[in-house]
């Protein structure tokens, strides 16, 4: 199962971890998995190709955390944008994605 936890401070996206693997298919046919890798990833690339570089961004197996997303409109948009996205995914696969806002 993948958790996605997204953080908020003052209303805005601050922080958010992804941690675990949805095995939803063998390894390299898992859409779940790369239906959300895609999700996370591209978004995070946009925000960092927004020039907005205070991102810290840790990677390992199956785990992304990302702190300090900017609070520009630009910014909060894309990681809203990456909240519906994953939540959409989501009611086709709750059994495999959980997404949690903690606002």
């Amino acid at each position: 199962m993948i958790t996605a936890n997204f953080n908020y401070n003052n209303h805005k996206v601050a922080t958010f971890e992804m941690d675990g693997h949805a095995y939803a298919g063998e390894p390299g046919e898992d859409l779940v998995c790369a239906a959300v890798s895609a999700v996370a990833f591209g978004l995070t690339n946009a925000m960092i190709a927004l020039d907005e570089s205070e991102l810290a961004v840790k990677m390992d197996d199956g785990y992304l955390q990302v702190e300090n997303i900017p609070q520009s409109d630009a910014a909060q948009t894309l990681a809203k944008g990456m909240i519906i996205s994953l939540q959409t995914i989501e009611e086709d696969s709750f059994q495999y994605l959980t997404v949690i806002e903690n606002k």
